[in-house]
């Protein structure tokens, strides 16, 4: 079947050499419907695509390193252990399969709750439903769920590596996700970070790969899926919600219907929660609860700028003595002013703060018990990840760039000024990775080049 003509906008940006050849590689144009301009100003990849033999490589040694860390875990410890990080997911799981609702997220009967988002419990309590509460079983399924979902990571990075910046740079990316110790664990972790991470990378595949051939109707889709998961983790919204505006923003000379409808249905399918928040605690809560209980861990007397599990109501008897005193809005909102009134009090003290967080975060060092791994992981990913953003926008992937940048910048904020663990950075990892594998891909090329150039002299 023959492919539909370039949009005129589009063939306008390849005139101006703004989208490169292995951008339109991506979304399955051949190379003669580029102007000679483009080709004579971007150097494109030989290849895109690495071989199966390198796939097979790849996953598999990814899913025998998670598959070893799952046997290390549930050898070593009691399965419990898996469901007790965090317990709130698996209790609030619980109470669902107890038609009490999204409810008690502390181990003892405190009414309903919207300290965490009603996406992930809810897929725990329907595995919950089948293989039992908290048991052995439910803990394989989980683990093994979210395994699926780190290969499922690997395929995309791999596949935006590919088809932007050649066979190499998906090999390195592949391999650097699959090989990396601090993210053989993520599946061991009883939160959303799977989740996160694979759609983070995965909405910014999809809207390049829809910006030449989206629909209404991919619209809606789109819109819909954006909203799953921001009740899965609605950190994720305001990243997604700036994806959006790119995609209606490259689309903008097609059809505006397509992005309002696709806005109204993500506003839809997003819609029941804080409906049911409203009619629960009488109060505007459109994400979580628990925004200005963080806020007021990070900003304190005595605060450290780290996760403190001590002050958490699940693990400090006087504080969940007055989060059933008060209920969760008042006791939230008693949080939220003394941490305000703490940072009016000390600006210093706060901009200090923000800074350590901000090196933290990007530094992997945001853990208490902070392992050497997870900062050479990080520093890998944050060096070589700017550098190839940097690289990339000067060497005209622009619009992959600036749709990549923006969960970049905005995802971390919040974390800037709470805490900055290091697993919500991992929530960004697969695109820093895609860029990272460039950078380094493209210093290799450099260096080979160099080498022949003495031997030709020589």
């Amino acid at each position: 079947m023959a492919r539909p003509p370039l949009p005129q906008s589009t063939r306008r940006q390849y005139k101006s050499c703004e989208i490169p050849a292995a951008e339109i590689a991506l979304f399955g144009y051949s190379s003669n419907q580029m102007t000679t301009a483009t080709h004579a100003a971007i150097e494109t990849p030989t290849s895109s695509k690495p071989s199966r033999g390198a796939h097979f490589a790849i996953y598999g040694a990814a899913l025998l390193m998670r598959l070893l860390a799952m046997w290390t875990n549930v050898t070593s410890h009691p399965h419990t252990w898996f469901f007790s990080h965090p317990w709130e997911m698996g209790l609030l799981a619980s109470s669902l399969l107890h038609h009490q609702g999204y409810s008690s997220p502390f181990g003892v009967p405190t009414g309903p709750t919207a300290f965490i988002a009603p996406g992930y419990p809810t897929i725990i309590a329907g595995i919950f439903a089948i293989f039992g509460i908290a048991t052995f079983a439910s803990a394989l399924v989980i683990i093994g769920m979210h395994i699926m979902l780190a290969l499922l990571t690997i395929w995309i990075v791999m596949h935006l590596a590919g088809s932007l910046f050649g066979r190499n740079a998906a090999i390195v990316a592949g391999t650097f996700w699959a090989l990396s110790p601090p993210l053989w664990f993520i599946p061991a972790i009883f939160w959303e970070t799977s989740f996160s991470a694979a759609f983070i990378v995965g909405a910014v595949a999809l809207a390049l790969y829809l910006r030449d051939r989206i629909t209404v109707n991919t619209w809606i889709g789109f819109g819909a899926a954006c909203a799953l998961m921001s009740l899965i983790n609605p950190a994720l919204l305001f990243s997604l919600l700036a994806i959006i505006g790119w995609l209606a923003w490259q689309t903008r000379e097609r059809s505006w219907r397509g992005p309002v409808l696709g806005l109204l249905t993500l506003l839809v399918v997003f819609s029941p929660w804080p409906i049911r928040n409203a009619y629960r605690f009488h109060a505007f809560i459109p994400l979580r609860s628990t925004v200005g209980f963080e806020l007021w861990m990070g900003n304190r007397p005595g605060a450290k700028g780290r996760l403190d599990e001590s002050i958490f109501p699940m693990f400090n008897k006087q504080e969940l003595t007055s989060y059933m005193q008060q209920g969760e809005v008042a006791y939230v909102q008693s949080k939220s002013d003394l941490a305000w009134s703490f940072i009016r009090s000390n600006p210093g003290w706060f901009a200090n703060m923000t800074a350590r967080r901000i090196v933290r975060f990007w530094g992997g060092t945001g853990n208490t018990d902070t392992s050497p791994v997870f900062v050479v992981h990080a520093l890998l990913t944050t060096c070589f990840g700017f550098a190839g953003l940097v690289l990339a926008w000067r060497r005209g992937y622009r619009s992959f760039a600036t749709l990549a940048i923006l969960p970049i910048l905005l995802f971390p904020v919040p974390y800037y000024i709470t805490h900055a663990e290091f697993r919500y950075r991992l929530n960004i990892d697969p695109l820093m990775t895609v860029f990272a594998a460039y950078a380094v891909t493209h210093l290799a090329a450099l260096a080979a080049r160099r080498r022949s150039s003495r031997h030709a002299v020589s």
